[in-house]
């Protein structure tokens, strides 16, 4: 007898923990995680490698039906299809993984420019790749006196850049006030005038000497003081040069193409340190924006929301009525009856 209560009451007790055991998302767990993940990644990166950002936008959407559909069917461990729960859920999905995050992943990168202007420059990291790209398109396009003495290419490279910051000048003067602040938030048209003009001319003209530097090292087979990657661009682009331009002067065009990505080596840098701030905004970020758009916009806003017109539509619809009728009809038969 004593067994016998001993047991019911072990299995009493199993049965209340089982009760209390805490549920766990079965799409929230090991690779659903990564996938749910996925997109935030991809705008991280997408700076560095943007089709593959692209590309882990599909995962997610993936994932995200996936979700919705078992949040359809199941409540919890109950199956129990609910379109206004898979309605809540795709809401939910929405505005974390779709909106919230991916405005917060790119807000962390945008705050990396302006802190560029911490170090000596005082120009910011966006100013800076706009000054790489001007200096690139130079040396793409300049003849080979350009490449005669440094003063020669700091002129071009300084009187090209002053045109481009007086041509921007007067193109946001006389253009609309919609066009001017839509081009200085989605483009990068107005970087040259975000920072102070003198400052961005003296970071060019440095970015000018160093450049300089590399192509009379490159010239003189000085190769110490040549960036490696440089170095293993020239040398492996050196013989198809030669290739290529024969009898001509093929170390010049090698040379240039070596400055080139020189220039591109820098912009990457600046397009680096803004994928490591939004991979780490990834980290910070996930769980108190999760948390806050659960707990403060879905059960205080939105799932009240949808709860008051599912009732109401449940009130007002033709099916509601039906069932009214029903009752008021059994209702006076009973009364009849007695």
């Amino acid at each position: 007898m004593i067994q016998q209560v001993t047991q019911q009451s072990h299995s009493q007790n199993k049965t209340i923990n089982n009760e209390k055991k805490k549920y766990h998302d079965p799409l929230n767990k090991g690779v659903f995680v990564v996938l749910s993940n996925s997109n935030e990644i991809g705008t991280a990166i997408s700076d560095i490698a943007p089709k593959l950002g692209a590309a882990l936008w599909a995962p997610t959407f993936m994932y995200l039906g996936a979700d919705i559909y078992d949040k359809y069917k199941n409540d919890k461990n109950n199956y129990n299809p609910s379109a206004k729960r898979a309605f809540k859920r795709a809401i939910y999905q929405a505005l974390t993984s779709l909106v919230a995050m991916p405005a917060a992943i790119i807000l962390g990168k945008y705050i990396i420019s302006p802190l560029g202007k911490l170090d000596k420059s005082g120009v910011s990291g966006n100013t800076k790749d706009a000054i790489y790209r001007h200096t690139k398109d130079i040396i793409s396009q300049a003849h080979g006196y350009a490449f005669e003495s440094y003063d020669n290419f700091k002129n071009i490279v300084l009187t090209t850049l002053q045109n481009k910051i007086d041509s921007r000048k007067n193109e946001i003067n006389t253009t609309n006030v919609f066009n001017k602040y839509y081009k200085k938030i989605f483009t990068a048209k107005y970087q040259l005038l975000s920072n102070n003009e003198e400052k961005i001319l003296q970071f060019c003209e440095h970015n000018a000497k160093k450049t300089f530097e590399i192509f009379e090292a490159l010239k003189n087979n000085n190769h110490k003081k040549v960036p490696h990657k440089i170095l293993k661009k020239y040398n492996k682009i050196l013989p198809k040069m030669k290739e290529i331009y024969k009898e001509a002067d093929y170390s010049y065009q090698a040379t240039r193409n070596a400055l080139m990505e020189y220039q591109t080596s820098l912009i990457f840098k600046n397009k680096l340190a803004k994928t490591i701030s939004g991979i780490a905004v990834i980290f910070l970020l996930t769980k108190p924006v999760n948390d806050f758009v659960d707990k403060q916009i879905m059960k205080k806003v939105i799932n009240p929301g949808i709860d008051q017109i599912a009732q109401a539509s449940v009130n007002d619809s033709r099916l509601k009525k039906i069932f009214n009728d029903m009752k008021y009809f059994n209702q006076n038969s009973k009364n009849a009856n007695a």
